[in-house]
């Protein structure tokens, strides 16, 4: 009698294993072959950015405004004002966009300070890829945009972003101090700053060493270090300040909740925590493991490590010591402030 051919339990076994350890071998093979492609296309996001950026230099001599606020700082703008991704639209292949926005009144406003109806409300929902880093799982939009007003709006959905523009080391902005401007510019050492018209020429320490645009990711739903419930969320056309007061700009801040900024500072640590609910501000920060992508002025991307040198001991002093000792990090986000930059 013949014996029928075929696998014993045993070998059945043995096969199965043999094919679930070569499936946990190469699955993170496979999803680090995956991550490596979604930071490529980052990448190539960020120099997109970088050539609108420049080809908007060449067009008008400088580069945009981080965002434009009206009242020059001098008052909070919960209004808000359009920001630079707004203005390089044209250099994206996006004139048709840029066209349709009123920018006479704010990004969320249905109508003019006359009267007259404006799509800003629906245009800002537009959502466009070269905003978004496919490491980021942020919504397309964020529905509920809290703060949104001016001329009629009210609560107003936007579409999300990826991609902030840097400010400089510091949070602080103009402000007034017994009814004058004092030290405007002492703080806005970075490059897309608010009202700012910064030139090529301006960036006395070299374009391959000044940021102009960082990641940061979505966070919505979350805590500070402190336990306090907070929320930072991103959006691709819309900024706004808040002005504190206080003599010399020393109490003055961004306000970076909800959607309210879309230039940051280097204050804060490359991907570290959330320092407080109070505070509202956010560091820059990505999904990408172990740091986070930076467009130079040059046009260049670098991966900048979350461990680089993060020291800024003068963040809430009197702003006139601009060159005081920060590291390599807050060095990076000054054009012109001299200091020598380290290895990163």
């Amino acid at each position: 009698m013949k014996r029928s051919k075929g696998f014993t339990l045993i070998e059945l076994l043995v096969v199965i294993a043999i094919i679930a350890i070569l499936i946990a071998l190469l699955l993170p093979a496979v999803q680090q072959a995956r991550e490596a492609a979604r930071r490529t296309q980052c990448r190539n996001n960020l120099k997109q950015l970088g050539l609108a950026l420049h080809n908007y230099h060449d067009t008008f001599n400088t580069f945009p405004p981080g965002y434009v606020d009206v009242d020059g700082g001098n008052t909070e703008r919960t209004n808000g004002g359009w920001a630079w991704t707004v203005h390089v639209l044209p250099q994206l292949e996006q004139a048709n966009l840029y066209g349709q926005f009123n920018l006479d009144t704010t990004p969320f406003a249905l109508t003019t300070p006359a009267g007259v109806a404006v799509a800003n409300q629906s245009l800002v929902k537009t959502v466009l890829p070269m905003f978004s880093c496919p490491s980021d799982p942020k919504p397309e939009m964020i529905a509920n945009n809290n703060g949104a007003s001016g001329n009629g709006a009210g609560t107003a959905a936007i579409a999300t972003c990826s991609y902030m523009g840097v400010l400089g080391p510091f949070d602080g902005a103009p402000c007034t101090n017994n009814g004058a401007v004092v030290n405007v510019d002492k703080r806005n050492i970075g490059v897309l700053t608010v009202n700012g018209s910064v030139r090529i020429r301006d960036i006395l320490d070299g374009t391959s060493n000044v940021f102009a645009v960082g990641e940061c990711r979505y966070i919505e739903n979350t805590t500070d270090i402190g336990g306090n419930a907070i929320g930072s969320q991103r959006n691709f056309c819309f900024g706004s300040i808040t002005n504190n007061g206080g003599p010399n700009c020393a109490n003055n801040g961004y306000n970076n909740n909800g959607a309210h900024n879309h230039i940051r500072s280097t204050r804060h640590k490359l991907n570290g925590p959330l320092l407080s609910a109070s505070n509202l501000h956010r560091a820059y920060s990505s999904w990408h493991t172990g740091g986070a992508q930076f467009l130079m002025c040059d046009g260049s991307v670098r991966f900048v490590s979350e461990n680089i040198d993060h020291t800024n001991t003068n963040f809430v002093s009197n702003p006139s010591n601009v060159s005081g000792p920060y590291g390599t990090y807050q060095r990076l986000a000054g054009r012109n402030d001299g200091q020598v930059i380290g290895e990163y």
